[in-house]
C-alpha cells in the first residue's frame, strides 16, 4: 500500500460493493455534519479499478457523506485516499471488516463525558449539535448522562448496571443517585424499571389515561410540574393530586355539559354515581332510519351502491385476471373495471371514516322523548385511551347516598370558650378528600418514623390490631388461630365490641416478657403448613424448605412434647390406610402379623393403644428433626449385659432415647486411638449428628439429608480432631 495518500475528485471514487462489509443504506447525517464543521480527519482506503476509479475499501460511510455535501455544493477539491496494490476480492473485504471491526468504539460513559467538556471548554449545544449533526434534544440527552454521579459513571462502565439503569438515574440530582446506588444490594434494585419507580413514586405516567384525557397543557396551566425527564416522550406529571382534581374537575363540567345538551335529568362521573351497575335503565331504543341525520343516510345509500356494483364486476375481473399476470396485459375493458374498482375502494374506505364518526349509539338514546330522557341520567368515565366514555340512561331513583370520604383521623375539638366569651358552633372543615389523603400521608409517615424506633409502642400496636377491628396497623392474621390464647379472641364477631385503643393501653402496661411472650402468640396465631396456604398465589404459595427452616430452628425437646401432644393417633389410623397401623405397630416393637387379619376398627385400636403408650409419631411429623429407626436393630448389635428392662426395649422408645442423643454410647472396650468417625457418625440419627457438628462449631445446612450430614461431620472431626465424649474421656 501507497504510504503516502494520493488525492481523487469525488466522481472518481465509488463506493465498495463486493469488499464493503457495511450496508449501504446507512444514515450518514452526523459524518455530513462533522466533515461539513472540521474536514475529513481521516484518508480513505481504496484499489484502483478500471477507467481510473477507486473503489473504496475502508471509509464508504465518509464516501457516502462526501458525495451528498458535493452534491449540496458544501464540498470542493479532493479526497486523500490510501491506495492498496491489486488484490483479490476476499482479502479486501477482509481489511474492510478489520478496520470496522478492530476500531474500538469509545463506552458511552466516555463519549458522554466528552459531550459534556465540549459545554464546559464553551460550546453551545446548538454548536455541538450541529457539529454532530444531531438534535438539540440529543445534545442535552448525552450531557445529562455525562454529568451522571461519579458511582453511577463507575458502575455502568464495570458492568453493574446498562444503558437504561444509567438514562432512569438521570431522573434525579447526583446526590439521589449515589445514595440509592448505595443502598441498592440486590440485582432487581438496579433495573431500570425499578431505580425509575423508585425516583417517581409520587407522580403519574405522561401515557396513564387521567394525563391524556387532562392533557399537559392544561395541568401545567394549573401550576402543576413535570418530572424532567429526557428520554421520555411523555413525561410525568409530578403533583398526582392536581392531576387528580384536574380530571374530576373537568369530567364533572363534560357530564354536566352533555346533560344539558341532551336534556337528562342529571350529568354525574361514576365516582359519583358508584354503584349504578344495579340501577334501572331505559331501554336502548332501535335507531330508525329517519332518526338519523341526512348525510348519514346518503353515505349508507351510497355504500350500498357500491357494495352492489363491486358484486357485479367481480367475476369479470376474477376471469380476466386468472389469464394474465400483470395489469398491462389486461384487456381494455378489463382494465377499465378495475380501475373503476379501485375507485371504488378508495370512496369506501372515505366513506366508512365518515360514517364510523358517527355515534349511533348517542343517535339512538337521543330518539327518546325528551320526557323520558328527563327522567334519567348520564355518567362519563375516563377510558383506557384516555378518551371519555359516556353511559345514558339510567335512572337514579336506586343511587345509595355516597357516603363522603375522608380519613379516619378526627378533626380537633372546638376549644371551650373562656370567660367573658360566647362559645361558637365549629365551622365544618371545608377541605377535599384529596387534601384530607395528603394530610393522613403526612400523618402516617411521620408516626411510622418514630414508631420503628419504639419496639414496646410497636409490639403493643401489633397485639392490639390483631385482637380489635378498625386498627390502624394494617395486619393480617391468615394462619391456623392455633397455640396459646391472647387475653382476647382474636377479630371475630365475639369481639367486636373491643376497641383497638382499650386493648392497645392495656398491652402497653404489660412487663416487657409478658409483651414479648403476647406478641410471639399473636405471630403463632398466623402459622400455617395446611393446603390452604401453599393454594395462595404464586408469590406467597408455601415453601416446604420454609417449614424446615422454621421447624429446625424450634426447641427440639418442647417441640417433640408438643407434637406428641397435638397428634390425634385414633383419629389418623381411623383415617388412614390400614398398611399405615400396621408400619405403627412394627415401629412400636410389636408383631404386625399377629394383628393383620384384625377388623378395621380392632386394628386401629390396637394401634391407637401402642403409639400413644410409645409417644410414635408419623413419618411426616418426624421428618429429619426426629428421625425413627430407618431399620430394625440387628440382634448381634445389642448389648449382652443390657438389663431386662432394656432387653425388650421399642423401636420409638429407642428413637426417642436417639432423639435425646442418649443413645450412641461407647463400649468400655473399644480403642479410643481406633475411632472409626464414618461408623461412629453413621450408627447416629441426625438430631445427634448436628449436635456433633454444634459442637465442632462446623454449620450443618438446613434441608441436607443424613447421608450428607454424615459426610460434613468425618470430614470435619478428621480436620479437628474431634471425639466423642466418651471417648475423649478414655483416652
Amino acid at each position: 500500500m501507497s504510504q503516502h495518500p494520493n488525492e481523487y475528485q469525488p466522481e472518481h471514487l465509488i463506493p465498495g460493493t463486493a469488499v464493503n462489509c457495511r450496508p449501504g443504506d446507512e444514515d450518514v447525517s452526523d459524518l455530513v455534519a462533522s466533515i461539513a464543521a472540521h474536514g475529513l480527519l481521516q484518508p480513505l482506503v481504496g484499489r484502483l479499478i478500471a477507467d481510473e476509479c477507486v473503489e473504496i475499501i475502508d471509509g464508504n460511510r465518509r464516501l457516502k457523506a462526501i458525495h451528498q455535501l458535493t452534491a449540496e455544493g458544501r464540498w470542493q477539491g479532493f479526497v486523500p485516499v490510501m491506495l492498496r496494490g491489486d488484490e483479490p476480492d476476499a482479502d479486501a473485504f477482509e481489511i474492510s471488516l478489520a478496520a470496522n471491526v478492530l476500531r474500538k468504539p469509545l463506552h458511552p460513559v466516555a463519549e458522554y463525558e466528552a459531550f459534556v467538556q465540549l459545554a464546559e471548554r464553551g460550546k453551545t449545544n446548538e454548536e455541538i449539535a450541529a457539529h454532530f449533526g444531531i438534535s438539540l434534544r440529543q445534545v442535552e440527552q448525552r450531557q445529562a448522562l455525562g454529568r451522571l454521579h461519579e458511582d453511577v459513571r463507575r458502575a455502568w462502565l464495570e458492568g453493574r448496571i446498562n444503558g437504561d439503569s444509567a438514562r432512569a438515574f438521570t431522573l434525579v440530582a447526583p446526590a439521589e443517585q449515589a445514595a440509592y446506588l448505595a443502598k441498592a444490594t440486590l440485582a432487581w434494585e438496579l433495573r431500570w424499571d425499578n431505580i425509575r419507580r423508585a425516583f417517581t413514586r409520587e407522580s403519574v405516567p405522561g401515557t396513564a389515561p387521567m394525563a391524556i384525557f387532562v392533557g399537559e397543557e392544561a395541568y401545567v396551566a394549573a401550576g402543576g410540574e413535570l418530572v424532567a425527564d429526557l428520554f421520555v416522550e411523555k413525561r410525568d406529571f409530578a403533583d398526582a393530586g392536581l392531576l387528580h382534581r384536574l380530571a374530576g374537575d373537568k369530567l364533572k363540567a363534560e357530564a354536566e355539559r352533555l346533560a344539558a345538551k341532551e336534556g337528562w335529568a342529571e350529568g354525574l362521573t361514576e365516582q359519583e354515581a358508584d354503584g349504578h351497575h344495579g340501577w334501572d335503565r331505559l331501554p336502548k331504543p332501535a335507531l330508525r332510519d329517519e332518526d338519523k341525520p341526512e348525510r348519514i343516510r346518503e353515505i349508507e345509500a351510497r355504500l350500498a351502491q357500491i357494495h352492489a356494483r363491486q358484486l357485479e364486476i367481480e367475476p369479470t375481473l376474477e376471469e380476466a385476471w386468472s389469464n394474465c399476470e400483470d395489469e398491462d396485459d389486461l384487456p381494455i375493458a378489463a382494465r377499465a373495471l378495475q380501475e373503476e374498482n379501485d375507485r371504488l375502494d378508495r370512496e369506501l374506505v372515505q366513506l366508512e371514516h365518515e360514517r364510523d364518526d358517527f355515534d349511533e349509539g348517542a343517535a339512538a338514546w337521543l330518539s327518546l322523548p325528551a320526557e323520558q330522557r328527563a327522567k334519567a341520567v348520564v355518567i362519563v368515565r375516563i377510558n383506557r385511551e384516555g378518551g371519555l366514555d359516556v353511559i345514558r340512561g339510567h335512572l337514579n331513583n336506586k343511587r345509595p347516598p355516597a357516603p363522603p370520604k375522608a380519613t379516619a383521623m378526627q378533626a380537633p375539638k372546638p376549644q371551650p370558650a373562656t370567660a367573658g366569651e360566647t362559645a361558637e358552633a365549629s365551622e365544618p372543615v371545608r377541605l377535599s378528600a384529596n387534601l384530607l389523603d395528603e394530610l393522613a400521608q403526612t400523618a402516617t409517615m411521620a408516626a411510622a418514623e418514630v414508631l420503628a424506633t419504639e419496639p414496646r409502642i410497636a409490639m403493643a400496636a401489633f397485639v392490639a390490631s390483631a385482637v380489635a377491628y378498625g386498627a390502624p396497623v394494617r395486619i393480617n392474621i391468615n394462619g391456623r388461630h392455633a397455640g396459646p390464647d391472647l387475653p382476647w379472641p382474636l377479630r371475630s364477631w365475639e369481639s367486636q365490641k373491643l376497641s383497638f385503643g382499650a386493648a392497645f393501653r392495656t398491652a402497653l402496661a404489660w412487663d416487657e416478657e409478658t409483651l414479648s411472650r403476647h406478641v410471639a402468640t399473636a405471630i403463632a396465631h398466623a402459622l400455617d403448613f395446611t393446603s390452604k396456604a401453599n393454594n395462595a398465589n404464586s408469590m406467597e404459595a408455601l415453601s416446604p424448605v420454609a417449614v424446615s427452616d422454621l421447624r429446625f430452628a424450634l426447641p427440639l425437646e418442647a417441640h417433640r412434647a408438643a407434637l406428641v401432644e397435638c397428634f390425634d393417633a385414633a383419629a389418623y389410623f381411623t383415617a388412614a390406610p390400614k398398611t399405615e397401623a400396621l408400619a405403627a405397630i412394627a415401629d412400636c416393637g410389636d408383631e404386625p402379623a399377629k394383628h393383620a387379619k384384625l377388623k378395621k376398627g380392632d386394628l386401629v385400636a390396637v394401634a391407637t393403644r401402642l403409639a400413644t403408650a410409645h409417644r410414635w409419631l408419623p413419618p411426616l411429623l418426624r421428618g429429619e428433626i426426629f428421625a425413627a429407626i430407618e431399620t430394625p436393630a440387628e440382634p448381634e448389635t445389642a448389648s449382652a449385659d443390657l438389663a431386662a428392662s432394656e432387653a425388650h426395649q421399642s423401636a420409638a422408645d429407642a428413637a426417642l432415647a436417639i432423639w435425646r442423643d442418649e443413645d450412641g454410647r461407647i463400649d468400655e472396650g473399644d480403642d479410643p486411638a481406633g475411632f472409626d468417625a464414618a461408623a461412629w457418625f453413621g450408627a447416629q440419627k441426625a438430631p445427634a449428628i448436628r449436635a456433633a457438628l454444634k459442637e465442632m462449631e462446623q454449620p450443618a445446612p438446613v434441608g441436607w439429608t443424613k447421608a450428607q450430614l454424615v459426610d460434613l461431620a468425618v470430614k470435619t472431626a478428621a480436620e479437628k480432631g474431634w471425639r466423642p465424649a466418651d471417648l475423649a474421656e478414655a483416652a
